[in-house]
């Protein structure tokens, strides 16, 4: 994987993550997330102002047009490094405790006489 693809990977998992986040009203948002994997390890280096741009980027904001869901993104942070992300992730969720499931719904749709 490139790094201009990594890039996008990881911008795209993390505007579809606030998504979800969104759509439940969690009292915590990505950037949240972000700043607690690492910003104390990362200290003077830390920067995470590119979180506030992810909307300015029209590939990014498509990313909500393709298929989803919260194994997608958490394999694309996975490949991608952000082990430290999903841990913060999952320590909110259960903080908080927030729970989900996955819904798949499929089928055609019936044809009209």
């Amino acid at each position: 994987m490139n790094s201009n693809h990594e890039h996008y990977s990881v911008a795209r998992a993390f505007y579809q993550l606030e998504f979800y986040l969104d759509a439940i009203s969690a009292p915590f948002t990505i950037k949240d997330l972000y700043r607690n994997a690492y910003a104390e390890k990362r200290k003077d280096h830390y920067d995470d102002k590119w979180l506030d741009h992810l909307e300015d980027d029209a590939r990014i904001t498509e990313s909500l047009e393709d298929s989803f869901t919260a194994h997608t993104i958490v394999e694309a942070l996975l490949k991608t490094g952000h082990e430290a992300v999903l841990r913060q992730l999952i320590k909110h969720l259960r903080k908080e405790r927030i729970h989900f499931t996955q819904l798949y719904i499929s089928g055609a749709g019936r044809k009209h006489p």
